[in-house]
């Protein structure tokens, strides 16, 4: 080998070296990255393990999940079923005039109404959720449209047989043929109400 093929082969050589060193730094960022995703995972889960049973995650007064735990759950289902191709329903339960209550029979209403909607939905597949002082949110997974139209009977049936006096406006949206966009979903459903 003379001088020249070995500068050649000096300079291949660095060049594989320097290759070798950018995939390291590269592999090296993408660890890193790793890392702070799977960091970020166990902090939810202890977060959702501390909260599991407080006033975060369960409303004291219907026992139906809180909005932030509602809309954390509607958020990783979404997700979920975007990735899986599974239809779900958002439904929206208006209570329109829950104003006309007051004090202990509001509470009661309140109250009614959160068990006659876990009644009326398959806990724990759907989950039942207090958006606002009168909106209720829930998840129904893997329905169709005729399926919806009968959980909407039963709901309303079952409000109507327990209170009577109360106005009730249901809607919803089914995913992915209605929505596909979950915060404009939302909109529609609560009225724009956060």
């Amino acid at each position: 080998m003379g001088e020249k093929e070995l500068l050649e082969r000096i300079k291949d050589l660095e060049e594989k070296l320097a290759q070798c060193r950018k995939r390291e730094e590269e592999l090296e960022n993408m660890l890193n990255e790793y890392n702070e995703i799977i960091k970020k995972q166990f902090e939810a889960i202890d977060s959702f393990f501390e909260n599991l049973g407080t006033k975060r995650i369960v409303d004291p007064l219907t026992r139906v999940y809180t909005k932030d735990h509602i809309l954390k759950l509607l958020s990783h289902y979404h997700q979920k079923a975007f990735e899986e191709n599974v239809e779900y329903a958002l439904f929206s339960v208006k209570l329109s005039n829950l104003d006309d209550f007051k004090g202990m029979e509001k509470e009661k209403v309140l109250m009614v109404s959160g068990k006659v909607l876990k009644e009326c939905v398959r806990v724990p597949l759907d989950s039942v959720g207090r958006y606002s002082e009168n909106i209720f949110l829930l998840i129904v997974t893997e329905v169709g449209k005729e399926v919806c139209e009968k959980i909407e009977k039963r709901i309303m049936n079952a409000l109507k047989s327990k209170l009577p006096s109360l106005n009730v406006e249901i809607s919803y949206s089914l995913y992915p043929g209605e929505f596909e966009d979950l915060d404009k979903a939302l909109e529609k459903l609560t009225g724009g109400i956060n």
